[in-house]
């Protein structure tokens, strides 16, 4: 098995975890600088487990996932849900349509901003807002036909 090499972000969490335990009084002042000092100059992954030694510690976490790859595939399905259902019912469920596609420019705007999937999150962002529009569009025209009777 090859030894794989510590990165900043695990010296970093390896230190974090030697000053919870200094505080909680598993270690004295000089156990925690020494361990510290292991850490720090830590070349290796199993240099740091050996900084951790005798103390009780969980596995460090693993790398981390991009936010917002659910929200951004939601964006989408919902987007063009609601721009099918508009164009399939020829306009006459843009009541139903409108919270629809405002829901998927929302997921989409958010996804896009959590950093998950840039072009699928645009992309649902993009179609929520034409189906809000077209949504909007026909509840102004169906409001101006009542004013006019």
């Amino acid at each position: 098995m090859e030894a794989l090499l510590a990165s900043d972000r695990e010296r970093e969490y390896t230190v974090g975890l030697l000053r919870r335990h200094w505080l909680a009084g598993r270690l004295t002042a000089e156990e925690f600088e020494q361990r510290v000092t292991e850490a720090v100059r830590a070349r290796f992954v199993g240099d740091l487990w050996h900084a951790l030694r005798f103390l009780p510690v969980d596995a460090p976490p693993g790398p981390p996932r991009p936010a917002g790859g659910g929200l951004a595939a939601a964006s989408l399905v919902v987007g063009l849900f609601a721009l099918l259902l508009l164009m399939g019912s020829f306009g006459l469920l843009f009541v139903v349509t409108l919270p629809l596609a405002a829901t998927a420019w929302a997921l989409g705007r958010a996804a896009r901003r959590s950093g998950g999937r840039p072009s699928i999150a645009r992309a649902g962002e993009v179609i929520g807002m034409v189906g809000t529009a077209l949504s909007a569009l026909l509840l102004a025209g169906c409001a101006a036909l009542v004013a006019s009777l």
